[in-house]
């Protein structure tokens, strides 16, 4: 074909892949109905400019879809002659596409079930003929036919493509690791899984004995610390707390939505542990996907800063924007930085584009980074796949699914943003789905499993086991259909403590081993890492040093863990299935995001809480509190307030309220509450 005629081919494609990113764009305009209507508003009115920005930014990736589709489309153009060009094209471009969506499938199976979700049809045959495989086949058949058509009797192309092969090689290999030297002073690495609840370890009775195969041999070198507990299931405020050692009223980000103020009175405090351990000479950094915008939105002090960025409404309307061209976000979400960033623009902050590869490259460019300029380091590594929805890699997201399921959230938890916002989860799930999500998640926990491996070999094999704490934790649990609760964390404090008790592996180099069974806090984590590491504990902490509990000093500091509810997008009585329905009369449901939050531009354009409720989003929290048996929950109420006591080492999922029977701990219990968070008695602020 001669050059003017591939230039007629590839201006056929480019105006049909143009004229696919404009039905994409009007199927964005049409699903933005759906949007409450203040933030739609914001869209058409002082954010427009970059909403239509956000759809001109696809663009390119169709552009690309355009010349690969030209150049594996040529060899056949001989196929239907007595069709016109733009009918060949398009013919043989749904050959292509139908083709190309074999690999990407199989690497993204989660798309496949959202689109037979979303046409309402039954696409199980394909899987049953092995029809992705069968289309992958058929699309390495199609690239195979390009490439001999393409070089044939062109030797100057064959070198240009070697040349080509040999420099993109060059470009994918990764130089050999540096061998760490002892350093006086150890480094710290942290290594976190977003909401892991700590029954799902193998070492903590997981049901699967091949759940964490990598995670059960690092425990069995390490201190496991079986009591510990958040203070908010919510990662903003969970790793506040960890980074200052002080409960969320002390620290005072109390939702997920902070003021300005709220974190610049944060990001001032000198007693953060980033800035502390910079102090003393250590390299500090985290990596991390979507779910570590928090280090993005809160400066805690990490000098480097490898993680998703703030979901600001800027980053919601290009994520939506993305959302609705399909093919894109298929075909390019996997594709290698810098030209998948470009192509699929705002990945970095979008939960179907994580990559655990991408954050373990970028921690070890880091602690490489460190040992070559001979310099202890504090890292983070901050994993998403065990967050909603449970977006693990294949084939981890199928791994413990039943044969044959076929029902909703096939190889993800399926969340619609204006159900979460207006309903929250669905209580009343049929038990096989229940069963399902609860698959899922376990495989998104092995999914972590991996990674975490990954990460403890890449040290071992850079010498820095020897010379380093690794601590492996999370930043909160998480509700799988608990008895009294629903989906997700930081709702309620019913069915246990799963949403507020996590896994805590800790290794020193050369120190205990072994299990410890004391209740402790995140707070205390901050203290005790600075008191192994030889450095003062700032007054302002009021976490403890766990050191005299984990030498064995002591058996138990008899310490008291608190904690409170989470900001919630939906009326927080819709996940309490724990309560009769006349308490969930009583409860003080506020308004939902659609009311509650506003948009600050003078704030990186972030979601914020309207100031009118963030008094009465604080009132509206249930409170916990607990010692190493008893766990007492208060909840406001409209006219006075409901209290649960509960045993936990005899009935750990709270199934039987002991309050009201005057027990001596439970007016002790409340005490300790009302000295950690001074409170009136009785009903909620209730906002306007």
């Amino acid at each position: 074909m001669s050059r003017p005629a591939f230039r007629q081919l590839l201006v056929v494609q480019v105006m049909g892949f143009v004229a696919l990113w404009a039905l994409c764009v009007g199927s964005f305009v049409t699903q933005s109905a759906e949007v409450a209507e203040r933030f739609a508003a914001l869209a058409r009115g002082p954010y427009l400019s970059f909403a239509v920005v956000a759809q001109l930014r696809a663009l390119p990736a169709y552009l690309v879809l355009a010349l690969v589709s030209a150049v594996l489309v040529r060899p056949w153009l001989g196929v239907a002659t007595g069709l016109r060009l733009w009918g060949r094209v398009l013919l043989l471009d749904l050959v292509v596409l139908l083709a190309a969506l074999g690999p990407a499938l199989r690497v993204s199976p989660g798309f496949f079930d959202s689109v037979e979700r979303k046409l309402r049809v039954d696409l199980s045959v394909v899987e049953r003929v092995h029809g992705l495989e069968l289309l992958t086949v058929l699309f390495l058949g199609l690239v195979a036919v390009a490439f001999f058509f393409w070089i044939t009797g062109l030797r100057r192309r064959v070198a240009a493509l070697l040349v080509c092969g040999g420099v993109m090689a060059a470009a994918a290999h990764r130089p050999t690791p540096p061998r760490a030297e002892q350093l006086t002073k150890p480094n710290v690495l942290v290594i976190a899984a977003d909401s892991w609840r700590f029954d799902r370890l193998g070492v903590h009775g997981a049901a699967r004995k091949d759940l964490t195969p990598n995670l059960d041999a690092f425990a069995a070198t390490a201190l496991d610390l079986q009591n510990h507990h958040v203070s908010t299931a919510s990662t903003l405020e969970s790793w506040t707390t960890v980074l200052t050692g002080q409960f969320p009223p002390r620290h005072g980000l109390r939702s997920m939505y902070p003021s300005r103020d709220e974190v610049a009175a944060v990001e001032a405090s000198p007693a953060l542990l980033p800035k502390l351990l910079a102090a003393q000479g250590y390299d500090t950094f985290v990596s991390s996907d979507w779910v570590g915008n928090c280090f993005d939105l809160v400066d805690f002090g990490f000098a480097s800063k490898h993680v998703g960025p703030i979901q600001n409404f800027e980053a919601l309307l290009l994520e939506a924007t993305m959302r609705s061209h399909v093919l894109v976000s298929l075909f390019f979400s996997a594709t290698p930085s810098p030209v998948g960033d470009l192509l699929v623009p705002g990945r970095a902050s979008m939960a179907w584009a994580a990559r655990p590869q991408v954050l373990t490259d970028q921690l070890f460019d880091d602690i490489d980074a460190s040992v070559r300029a001979k310099r202890p380091f504090f890292g983070l590594l901050f994993a998403s796949p065990t967050h909603l929805p449970y977006n693990a890699r294949h084939p981890f997201n199928s791994k413990y699914a039943a044969k044959g399921y076929d029902g909703p959230h096939r190889y993800q938890v399926e969340v619609r943003a204006h159900e979460l916002i207006t309903t929250g989860f669905s209580p009343t799930l049929p038990p096989e789905t229940i069963a399902h999500v609860r698959d899922l998640y376990d495989g998104a926990v092995s999914d972590f499993d991996d990674t975490a491996g990954d990460v403890l070999r890449r040290l071992d094999e850079r010498g820095l086991a020897a010379s380093t704490i690794v601590i492996v934790t999370s930043d909160h649990g998480e509700d799988l259909y608990d008895p009294g609760s629903t989906l997700g964390h930081g709702t309620n404090f019913f069915g246990g403590d799963q949403s507020t008790r996590i896994p805590m592996l800790m290794r020193v180099p050369g120190g205990p081993t072994g299990r410890v069974d004391a209740l402790t806090r995140t707070a205390d984590v901050a203290p005790t890492l600075l008191s192994v590491l030889g450095l003062p504990v700032p007054a302002t902490m009021q976490g403890v040093d766990l050191t005299p509990l984990l030498t064995r000093q002591v058996a138990d500091l008899e310490l008291t863990a608190f904690a409170e509810t989470c900001y919630l997008f939906f009326p927080k009585s819709k996940a309490m299935t724990g309560l009769t329905d006349a308490e969930r009369a009583e409860v003080v449901d506020l308004a939902g995001a659609a009311d509650t939050l506003e948009v600050d531009a003078t704030f990186r354009h972030n979601l914020v809480l309207r100031p009118a409720y963030r008094q009465a989003v604080i009132d509206a929290k249930d409170r916990m509190v607990r010692d190493a048996r008893y766990k007492l929950v208060v909840i406001p109420g409209k006219r006075r307030e409901l209290v649960r006591l509960f045993d936990m080492q005899e009935d750990p999922q709270q199934r039987v309220d002991l309050s009201g029977q005057g027990l001596a701990i439970e007016a002790e219990l409340r005490a300790r509450l009302d000295t950690w968070e001074p409170r009136a008695a009785g009903s909620a602020t209730v906002a306007p």
